[in-house]
């Protein structure tokens, strides 16, 4: 009788995927256009569909030539009409598990009613799940009590290879059924799609619950590490982490405040970000020490104290930036 057992983690390994996607985000400099290709699914005839589906052009990102996104017909009909969209809205960035420091954030901003319900939200990775939880009316701290059920049993059982399993369970738990209805729309999904060269792809219609949770899922993609292979498939298409090619999307909005749970200057970006650590830099916990428990979930004790920073860097953000001045401007933060 074979005798199988959970694989160990390859701490080594997990450390060449992080030191590689650590090293794609300080290379990414600035932020990718706003001609980024959106998944849309409609009942329209096959004729429509192909029309609407031909490349209008394929733009490449300025901060990185090996991005590339296609902008369909139907794009750039969508980009017209999303101008519309005077008030700004809020774009969070990939963040493995330090997930409440964006629930933290989020808190702060719709009691200060920054984001209301048609705040257009977008994200990538953790910044993705966010979105969502927002989207479905769930509590903050609903929400906070549900990662830390995550974590204590990736604690227990290993984070390297089951993260996916566990975090789709933790999903169709505390996921309302009609999420994906509140999120179509309102929410972006930053994936990354392998073709010839890495594209971004933004979803933001969902067709069941299933199908926004595996739209997450896959926005959460670390080949090799939420499971043992190198990619995952959404929709036919090979995908892997959305935070790859867009670490902080473009919301539906005109004007989007980016949210990062790392240091904006340390990654170069202190000039697009709007709220991140660098608003209350004294005695926040070095990059290194963010990174870890990005990737392996930290105890209780620090999951509060990120959702407490996250509110914190959120409320200084805001004091500069009153909510006055900040509806129907579109100008009052960086972008």
């Amino acid at each position: 009788m074979a005798v199988t057992s959970r694989p160990r983690t390859s701490w080594l390994s997990v450390y060449k995927i992080s030191d590689t996607i650590w090293k794609r985000i300080i290379h990414f400099r600035g932020q990718p256009t706003s001609s980024s290709v959106t998944i849309v699914t409609d009942k329209r005839s096959k004729s429509d569909e192909k029309q609407e589906d031909k490349i209008a052009s394929v733009v490449a990102d300025q901060a990185d030539p090996s991005v590339a996104w296609e902008q369909r017909v139907k794009d750039v009909e969508a980009e017209k009409r999303r101008r519309a969209l005077l008030n700004p809205g809020f774009s969070f960035s990939a963040a493995g598990l330090l997930f409440p420091y964006h629930l933290g954030v989020c808190q702060c901003l719709m009691e200060r009613n920054y984001i209301t319900v048609d705040t257009p939200l977008a994200g990538s990775s953790a910044g993705a799940l966010v979105c969502a939880v927002v989207a479905a009316g769930m509590s903050m701290q609903d929400a906070l009590v549900a990662t830390k059920d995550l974590a204590q049993d990736c604690r227990a059982n290993g984070t390297a290879f089951r993260l996916g399993a566990v975090l789709r369970r933790v999903l169709y738990k505390v996921m309302p059924d009609d999420a994906h209805v509140k999120a179509s729309g309102r929410i972006r999904v930053a994936i990354t799609q392998l073709f010839r060269v890495p594209r971004g792809l933004l979803v933001d219609q969902f067709d069941s619950k299933e199908d926004l949770i595996n739209a997450l899922l896959t926005s959460c993609f670390i080949p090799g590490y939420l499971a043992p292979r190198p990619v995952t498939v959404f929709k036919n298409r090979l995908c892997i982490d959305g935070g790859f090619t867009l670490f902080m999307p473009p919301s539906a909005a005109e004007t989007t405040v980016r949210v990062c749970a790392f240091s904006a200057k340390r990654l170069g970006l202190q000039d697009t970000v709007g709220i991140s650590p660098d608003c209350n830099p004294d005695n926040r916990a070095s990059p290194r020490q963010l990174l870890n428990w990005a990737l392996e979930p930290a105890g209780d004790a620090v999951l509060d104290e990120l959702y407490v920073l996250g509110y914190k860097d959120a409320a200084v953000w805001a004091n500069a930036n009153p909510l006055i001045s900040f509806r129907g401007k579109g100008t009052a933060a960086p972008v």
